[in-house]
């Protein structure tokens, strides 16, 4: 399997000579920033040298504000400013912090003068203000590892006001939602949902921050551990966690994703939870099982996936940040059973090695490409002549597949590009039938039924069509929980 300083040093080089992305014909700069956390691990400086300086040269003044590019000024770059901001002024931080005595102090006065006009013009701001919670704490990396590289507290309000905001948009299960609020904003309400993909990287970037800045975690620490026990209650006993619990389903339309492995590793091993140590074990089992050809997989065969590889692999930088990484890593040569049970307000969940439950009664609005579709039930089906409604934003969701579709062409990525325009044509097709199907229908109440072999949930959900037309004919189901 591979060990941890192979996967260091084939992860840098992949991200060495990919410089352009083959696929979205741009440098994702945010991405290549955590390049100098592998130079870091590797102890190579004068590389990290450089690359910081590259890095650097690649700010640019957008409607007044210095960031880096591309951001949102190419839209083939699948980011934004505060998160390729964000990232790169965090990973430069970092590297000059730990390389301190490297540098000159002129150096020093230079850089925190370069970095200091790009966080106080508009890293802080946008860490303070962006709508979606996982772009806001992004950035917020960046000015928490700032704040630290030059030894000031001036920034701890902000970083305090940005999450507490991320803690007003968590559901009462723990979970963060990724774009909260949006029928408030006029914005299609399916992104309004929980993600396994984005859960880790909320907490992981605001355990990070907090320790950057020194700030006492006491008054968050409830909390986190909340959204800790929701982030477990996502996974499945092999470390790979249920995408049936993902509202942003365009990214993924393959079965299961690991890119989320450093975010997930960071998030897990500064976790108190004691399952969090076997999950961490699992997922990183998984990370190496994905780790070949000099770089992270996303999942086993094609990729339907809007991200490249250059974005899996650079993520593995947070997996460096973690306490004693080397051997956290190379320990992971098996699956340990894993045993989760989670009964939420919303979300119960019940994960043994023998299986799982998942009841999930937060199903919102969907699209063909957007919203959760499965609450976890069975697909117990019931055909009614009665014809469902057409999903909302249609054409929105059309809009958004063909745009994916001629992505993947460009980048000749032409096995993906088939398989997103079947997938879309088969979801017109499914969209007319007078289907209905407990699988996409709404949970209304879930009862608790305890024998002396088994556990039992009576859960009582009204069939839907898949994008929500409900049939109004209550069914009882029984799902019994797997024995340990």
């Amino acid at each position: 399997m591979m060990t941890f300083n192979s996967m260091i040093h084939d992860a840098a080089r992949f991200l060495e000579h990919k410089k352009r992305c083959a696929k979205h014909h741009v440098a994702h700069t945010g991405s290549h920033a955590y390049l100098l956390d592998f130079y870091t691990e590797l102890g190579d400086i004068e590389k990290g040298r450089h690359h910081m300086d590259d890095l650097l040269g690649r700010i640019v003044v957008d409607n007044g504000n210095h960031v880096f590019y591309p951001g949102h000024l190419d839209p083939m770059n699948m980011s934004q400013n505060v998160i390729d901001t964000g990232a790169s002024v965090d990973a430069i931080s970092r590297f000059l912090t730990l390389h301190h005595d490297a540098f000159t102090q002129d150096e020093h006065t230079h850089y925190a003068s370069v970095l200091g006009e790009v966080v106080d013009g508009y890293l802080v701001k946008a860490a303070g203000e962006k709508i979606i919670t996982n772009q806001r704490l992004w950035g917020l990396t960046g000015v928490a590892s700032f704040a630290h590289y030059i030894k000031t507290d001036t920034y701890n309000e902000v970083i305090k006001k940005s999450i507490e905001q991320a803690f007003s948009n968590m559901t009462e299960d723990g979970f963060f939602r990724y774009y909260p609020d949006p029928k408030r904003r006029g914005d299609f309400e399916g992104y309004d949902g929980m993600t396994p993909f984005y859960q880790s990287r909320h907490i992981a970037f605001t355990r990070y921050a907090l320790s950057l800045a020194h700030i006492d975690t006491a008054p968050y620490e409830e909390r986190l551990i909340q959204s800790e026990r929701a982030l477990l209650s996502m996974y499945k006993t092999d470390g790979i966690k249920d995408m049936r619990m993902e509202s942003k389903r365009w990214y993924w339309q393959s079965s299961y994703e690991v890119a989320s492995s450093g975010f997930d590793a960071y998030a897990l091993a500064h976790s108190s939870l004691p399952e969090a140590q076997v999950a961490l074990n699992n997922l990183l089992f998984q990370a190496r099982q994905h780790f070949f050809d000099g770089y992270l997989h996303s999942a086993f065969g094609p990729d339907i996936n809007f991200q490249c590889p250059i974005f899996w692999t650079a993520h593995l930088a947070w997996l460096l940040r973690i306490p004693d990484a080397q051997n956290v890593f190379n320990s992971a040569h098996l699956i340990k059973p894993f045993s989760f049970r989670f009964v939420g307000h919303d979300v119960v969940t019940a994960t043994t090695p023998a299986g799982r439950v998942l009841l999930n009664s937060t199903l919102g609005v969907r699209n063909p490409s957007v919203g959760m579709f499965d609450n976890g039930l069975p697909d117990s089906v019931v055909w009614v002549w009665q014809l469902p409604k057409l999903p909302p934003r249609l054409i929105f969701s059309a809009r958004e597949t063909i745009n994916h579709i001629w992505y993947a062409l460009r980048g000749g990525h032409f096995l993906e590009a088939l398989l997103r325009s079947a997938h879309f044509l088969k979801e017109l097709f499914v969209m007319l039938l007078p289907r209905y199907s407990t699988r996409y229908g709404e949970i209304k109440k879930v009862e608790r039924v305890s024998t002396e072999n088994r556990e039992v949930f009576n859960v009582t959900v009204v069939p839907a069509s898949k994008y929500g037309t409900l049939l109004d004919i209550p069914q009882l189901v029984h799902i019994a929980v797997p024995s340990s």
